[in-house]
């Protein structure tokens, strides 16, 4: 029972873990279900929605209203204390959230699930007052207010920017080992100690409310605790009156007292995760549980050793992939029951250790074969840490379960070329004791990739995401809009005024390195720009929206006295995500081709066609589709092309800080949403991530991934790059997506090929690798028969999303990617 089972022999659900499975993807059909649920204080000015958390989404901007007053429209008044108003807005959210949870919400178990920890989706008072309130609004409403601004610049093409929650690995394996009665006294040990004058300030309140938010998971374990003592005494079932017994007896010590064996471990680990997804009223995006497999593994072998059965702890675990999918439960009545992408409760299992040494270990492939047996279920995602040692069991492993994934969640991030980027970061940003080649070896990716350390890291690895393909457009047009902007909802154009820098007349620039400065000086301003705008949101944010039962769970709040919205992690970034790369790179190459080497056209003639839509210019974007050069054929000056825009990127990217939290911008690339010079018509999609065009890389995998590992600063001759022999000027990662047939891997020996694709791309390839194993004919066949194809997933960028709920230009966009069919 101790052997990892092949992975060609895919086991059968339990009874239990079936008839639960098939509850949840009965969605709102089910009787029981984690809607949101809204609570107020019951002032009339009150507001439960911070829409800033949702500035990077800009299908949502027509919404703000409606959620605003829809949300406020369906609240529940929860009474509060008498002096509640006299204490800060910190110390009023965590009265707040702790008596919704614990005092307002039911407890409740479903038949057969071995964790307790249903419902925490909740949206909840901001907690301000009335004058706090007309601040607030007014910062976000009104012509000049944030909200006009963000929308402003998503509708002239720069991109979006705003202080969104999630994204961020908590300290789950301390909490583990010392219990929330450990965190509540190093809190109570940290407030003494601070004199009277820091006691009644800021620090000291901040203190308060992490002290309350302290008590919460133990105090709603109890609860539970309850619950499961009385579903025991009217149980008839004495296997199901045994496990309610053990529930009560493990809810009755975790999370409050530190976890003694896997079950307590897995049952602690759930109800510290759903509490985050509470006190920032978000449900799971990026609030990632680390490397569960290392942190886990004690409890697991201590069980182990006391006579756990290997495929009762599967169950454990099955179940608590069932609880973080209800996340999507937030939304239940919207779409395909409010699930629409992969919310990205990531685990990251493998990976490297002190010295190089592998990591895996019997829970890695035990968690492997949940994932597997699960599948389509989608969270939490699983991200594989490979590199040079690891073991070729797991390459099987991986192999195997990507060949029948069909979609289905699965990352790889590679050590190395990871590793390296964040040291470079620890060097850039001035805390190389922090992140050093002693420790970087516990990263972990949050959300759908990115990099970030474990436990004391917050770094806003979404918060912003800029169109960098906006330079080019600008050094064409020195420094305005191509095309005036037209409101949708009016039909009325806006006045194309000055918006950058005047980088001179396109038609006297002698040579491309003339056009190029035109582009270096565009991309300082963008880049500007985005840090600009994302101070109002992440100003608001450090004001008024205050988590501090989140801020227990990361290492230097306590010590700042600060929350952790307030820039309190010991790390403490903001990542600035490229969008549109190889679009970009690709637009630069044309520029060179055409009007600089072939002398096809001026700048001027180009413009004028980009303008026309290619309308009447059929030729010259036929040249520019099918002759200029291409970003990911692995072709050395088209590359190094590109390799100059990482850099231009990149160092402009490390020049600013946001001005209330001091957090430093780092570089990164991660397609969250797209835009639609280089042969493109108006509304196609742009380049996904660091990923080539779609159809740009016709020279194979191996071609499009050498190309990506170049452009991230490739290797040096001997061991002096970021990490050993590595360069990677992107610290967050950077997404990269293959589109493969799954006819490559119907044999063992394309399956020995594709090992060895996945060896040379942890060599000189990318950080990250998603990939998709899809026949485009199913995918067709998809959207013509959707209801036959419920479960199908697709790969989108960082993230998936079930194919027939995504709208059909994604759809199409998904269909026209290459399939690498005979590789």
């Amino acid at each position: 029972m101790n052997q990892t089972m092949d992975p060609r022999d895919k086991q059968k659900d339990s009874d239990r873990i079936q008839w639960l499975r098939d509850y949840y993807f009965l969605g709102n059909k089910r009787e029981w279900n984690n809607e949101y649920t809204v609570w107020s204080t019951g002032t009339p000015w009150d507001l439960q929605y911070h829409e800033f958390t949702y500035y990077i989404v800009p299908e949502t901007y027509l919404m703000f209203d409606v959620m605003r007053g829809g949300y406020a429209q369906a609240a529940r008044t929860v009474p509060i204390e008498p002096d509640f108003w006299d204490k800060s807005i910190a110390e009023r959210r965590a009265f707040f959230v702790r008596e919704v949870m614990v005092n307002h919400l039911p407890q409740e178990i479903l038949p057969g699930d071995l964790i307790a920890g249903g419902r925490f989706n909740i949206l909840t008072s901001m907690c301000l007052d009335e004058k706090e309130q007309a601040a607030y609004n007014g910062k976000i409403l009104g012509k000049n207010g944030v909200r006009a601004k963000v929308k402003r610049f998503h509708d002239h093409g720069y991109g979006n920017a705003g202080a969104t929650s999630g994204h961020l690995i908590p300290g789950h394996e301390r909490v583990l080992k010392i219990g929330w009665k450990g965190v509540a006294s190093e809190i109570s040990a940290r407030f003494d100690s601070l004199d009277q004058t820091e006691q009644s300030g800021p620090k000291g309140s901040q203190l308060r409310a992490m002290m309350t938010a302290s008590k919460m998971a133990g105090e709603l374990a109890v609860k539970y605790s309850l619950l499961c003592r009385s579903l025991m005494e009217k149980e008839t079932d004495p296997v199901r009156q045994k496990e309610l017994g053990r529930m009560a007896q493990i809810l009755a010590r975790v999370p409050w007292e530190p976890a003694q064996d896997f079950w307590e471990a897995v049952q602690a680990l759930w109800i510290n995760h759903m509490l985050v997804m509470s006190d920032e009223n978000y449900p799971g995006p990026g609030v990632s549980l680390g490397r569960i497999d290392q942190y886990l593994l004690p409890y697991w072998e201590r069980s182990k050793a006391s006579g756990m059965d290997r495929e009762f702890a599967k169950e454990i675990l099955k179940c608590f992939w069932i609880h973080c999918n209800t996340a999507y439960d937030a939304t239940i009545r919207v779409g395909n029951q409010g699930i629409t992408a992969g919310y990205g409760q990531l685990v990251t299992l493998s990976g490297m250790g002190p010295g190089g040494q592998d990591l895996t270990n019997e829970l890695t492939y035990m968690i492997l074969e949940v994932i597997d047996e699960l599948s389509p279920i989608l969270e939490p995602k699983p991200n594989v840490r490979l590199h040079r040692n690891t073991p070729e069991k797991l390459y099987d492993f991986c192999v195997e379960m990507i060949s029948r994934a069909d979609g289905a969640p699965f990352l790889l991030n590679f050590d190395e070329r990871s590793m390296a980027g964040m040291v470079g970061q620890g060097q850039k940003g001035g805390i190389g004791d922090l992140i050093n080649d002693t420790n970087v070896h516990d990263y972990a990716p949050v959300g759908c990739l990115e990099n970030t350390m474990v436990g004391n890291d917050r770094s806003g690895t979404v918060d912003n995401n800029l169109n960098l393909l906006k330079a080019v457009e600008l050094a064409l047009t020195r420094g305005k809009d191509l095309n005036p902007h037209v409101d949708p909802m009016t039909g009325k154009s806006e006045k194309i005024g000055q918006d950058g820098p005047v980088t001179g007349d396109p038609n006297t620039f002698h040579s491309f390195e003339d056009f190029l400065d035109a582009f270096k000086e565009q991309t300082a301003f963008i880049v500007k720009k985005c840090a600009d705008l994302y101070e109002l949101s992440e100003s608001l944010r450090n004001d008024y929206f205050a988590t501090p039962y989140l801020s227990c769970l990361v290492k230097g709040c306590l010590e700042k006295g600060k929350d952790v919205t307030q820039g309190g992690a010991e790390i403490s970034f903001t990542t600035l995500e490229a969008v549109t790369y190889a679009t970009t790179v690709d637009s630069l190459l044309a520029i060179q081709y055409l009007v600089f080497d072939e002398k096809a056209c001026s700048l001027a003639e180009l413009t004028r066609a980009l303008k026309d839509n290619w309308e009447g210019h059929e030729i010259l974007q036929a040249k520019a589709k099918n002759r200029a050069p291409k970003y990911g054929r692995d072709d050395d000056p088209a590359d190094a092309l590109a390799r100059q825009v990482m850099t231009i990127f990149c160092d402009e990217t490390w020049k600013h800080k946001t001005i209330s939290t001091l957090r430093q911008f780092r570089p990164g690339m991660l397609s969250w949403n797209y835009w639609a010079a280089d042969g493109r018509q108006r509304g196609q999609f742009l380049s996904n991530a660091i990923c080539p065009s779609n159809g740009a890389d016709i020279k194979g995998p191996t071609a499009n991934s050498n190309s990506v590992g170049k452009v991230l600063g490739g290797k040096t001759r001997e061991t002096t790059g970021d990490f050993k022999e590595f360069i990677n000027d992107l610290p967050n990662g950077a997404s990269h997506t293959i589109t493969f047939n799954p006819s490559i891997l119907k044999d063992p020996t394309h399956k020995d090929k594709f090992k060895s694709f996945l060896k040379g791309y942890n060599e000189n390839g990318g950080t990250a690798l998603q990939i998709n194993m899809l026949d485009p004919a199913v995918l067709v066949d998809a959207q013509k028969n959707p209801k036959d194809h419920r479960h199908l997933l697709v790969r989108i960028t960082g993230y998936n999303a079930y194919f027939t709920s995504i709208g059909k230009e994604l759809q199409d966009e998904v269909i026209k990617r290459i399939s690498h069919g005979n590789f």
